[in-house]
């Protein structure tokens, strides 16, 4: 699917511009002329355009709540779309329910429709909407997918507040050791090797890194360009290795676990939506680990799956793939026991979201007072290096 940003002229003499999804120039043209329109101007949009786009999930909050509230007031589906379509906040999701509601007066689903946007619905979104248009539960799941999207947005911006002053720490420590490297040792570098001295290790050390500290930074850029490209090259072309890189990456101390905790959070977030909406249980399971990107969790999932197939309980299967908490099988457990897997599912979700806000604060209640330690360290070592030799030559001197 192409991208065209045109310009047109209505039967009433007005010029619109807008973008639109086409698979040629000439169907742009066919569809403009069937809503009365004249074609003045078109171009194909450039990738970075495409990659901006891509940026437009803010927006799908605001969507999700216009399709409950007026799903719930009764109104039809085209008539939502073109109301979305009209109060879109940008010229590219603009274009984008131009599309959609096109494509659905012609006879597609919903979920069909947005499929062709997955830079704007990804692959649990469009899951979702698709097992809630066969369940007829369609207003019930934008009103949850609202409810979802904000508290992921709540809890990035949480994140974003958080990370904001060690951020800021880090940068200012960077800035302050290139400036000093770059600019400041360089000069005071000809008057310490003036001495004639042998200068103390540190004072070498600091030398070093001065002359060769543009060289270090390229280095080390390259050899993180190199190995992630390889290893992003390795993945694409071989599953063995991906599932070998995502299974390392959850072995990894403290971050292993806590994208754990993300994913399976996001999971029964999505799980939890399906069965509210009276999704079948293989079906909620297929959805939601669309939500996942890790290899190795979804492995884990469909063993879970798996077990269900032959006959196993919910929880039990869940037990005895060895990977998840035994907190999650006993609230399945009781779940199932009662009757009512909804408020156990809901447990769940507050509790994995808990523990990653809690992972969360006590990284930064260390990262905080490392980064004041470092930048101590640094400007001790620095200071020593050059005054050191100064108060030694200055000894010689016996002034």
């Amino acid at each position: 699917m192409l991208y065209f940003k045109y310009r047109s002229l209505t039967n009433q003499g007005q010029k619109k511009v807008g973008v639109m999804a086409a698979s040629s120039l000439r169907e742009v043209q066919h569809r403009l002329e069937e809503r009365g329109e004249y074609l003045l101007r078109c171009r194909e949009q450039s990738i970075h355009w495409r990659l901006s786009f891509s940026r437009n999930d803010n927006h799908l909050e605001e969507i999700c709540i216009h399709f409950k509230e007026m799903g719930q007031a009764g109104i039809p589906l085209l008539d939502i779309l073109d109301s979305i379509k009209q109060s879109s906040p940008s010229l590219q999701l603009k274009g984008v329910f131009e599309d959609i509601y096109y494509l659905v007066k012609n006879g597609a689903s919903l979920s069909e429709a947005m499929g062709n946007f997955p830079q704007v619905f990804n692959q649990a979104f469009l899951g979702t909407i698709t097992a809630a248009e066969t369940s007829g539960e369609l207003v019930a799941a934008f009103d949850q997918l609202a409810i979802l999207l904000h508290e992921q947005q709540k809890f990035k911006m949480k994140v974003t507040q958080s990370l904001r002053y060690p951020l800021l720490l880090l940068g200012m420590t960077f800035l302050l050791v290139s400036i000093l490297s770059i600019f400041v040792i360089p000069q005071i570098q000809t008057l310490i090797v003036g001495f004639g001295h042998e200068l103390p290790l540190s004072t070498r050390i600091l030398i070093f890194v001065s002359d060769k500290f543009l060289f270090i930074l390229e280095s080390i850029g390259i050899l993180l360009g190199v190995i992630g490209g390889v290893l992003f090259i390795l993945s694409r072309l071989s599953q063995k290795i991906k599932l070998h890189c995502h299974r390392t990456i959850l072995k990894i101390p403290f971050i292993g676990e806590f994208f754990k905790d993300i994913m399976i959070l996001r999971f029964f977030q999505i799980f939890g939506i399906l069965h509210r909406n009276n999704i079948n249980l293989f079906e909620a399971f297929e959805v939601a680990q669309l939500a996942l990107n890790n290899l190795f969790m979804k492995r884990k999932l469909v063993e879970v799956i798996e077990k269900i197939r032959k006959g196993d309980e919910l929880q039990d299967a869940f037990k005895d793939v060895n990977f998840f908490a035994p907190y999650l099988s006993r609230m399945l457990k009781v779940g199932t026991q009662t009757g009512e897997l909804g408020p156990s599912l809901h447990c769940i979700t507050q509790y994995y979201r808990y523990n990653v806000e809690q992972k969360i604060g006590k990284f930064l209640a260390y990262l905080e007072p490392t980064g004041l330690l470092v930048i101590g360290g640094i400007m001790v070592w620095i200071v020593c290096a050059v005054f050191i030799p100064l108060y030694e030559q200055l000894t010689v001197l016996d002034l």
